[in-house]
């Protein structure tokens, strides 16, 4: 009777610490800044520039990953990116999570900010997006695999006719 007990105790509390857990990720987070499309319609425009680069990650448990299952998004800077971007990476310029550390909700959580240019690296993790207008961008790099993995994330700002070469690591 007392192992019957302590099993039915230690099942409540792994349940009850399973929730409380679950509460904290699925609790989403209010951004203040509203998504505007006319602040972004200058996206969907053609250009003359571009942005190529690399982007290769390393897992919490230490392997190294790159290559054609990784998507890259391209997307264009507005106050609403910014914040939300601000609180997945700590910043607005250049950072990196784990997948392991959890994946942050967001409200509202409009349409027109998945509206994205999106790519996938080649097989030794290169990516190249062309015809861009000039403008301010944030390229988002989603490497998962086997339960791990995470993102990279980087602001590029791009001239008339410029080109630019990124590196999108985090080690």
């Amino acid at each position: 009777m007392k192992h019957k007990l302590v099993l039915i105790i230690i099942g409540f509390l792994c349940i009850n610490c399973a929730d409380k857990k679950k509460t904290k990720n699925d609790t989403p987070i209010t951004i203040v800044n509203k998504f505007k499309n006319q602040e972004v319609s200058w996206f969907k425009t053609k250009g003359n520039s571009q942005i190529k680069g690399t982007a290769k990650f390393k897992s919490k448990n230490g392997k190294i990953r790159f290559g054609e299952e990784f998507r890259i998004e391209l997307m264009p800077n507005c106050q609403y990116t910014q914040e939300r971007l601000n609180h997945i990476y700590r910043n607005t310029n250049s950072g990196y999570v784990h997948i392991e550390d959890g994946i942050p909700k967001f409200t509202p959580d409009p349409k027109g900010y998945h509206d994205t240019i999106k790519t996938m690296c080649n097989k030794d993790g290169e990516f190249e997006f062309s015809n861009l207008p000039a403008g301010e961008y944030y390229i988002i790099a989603f490497m998962l695999w086997e339960k791990t993995g995470g993102g990279l994330m980087q602001h590029v700002i791009l001239s008339e006719n410029e080109s630019k070469s990124i590196k999108m690591t985090n080690f």
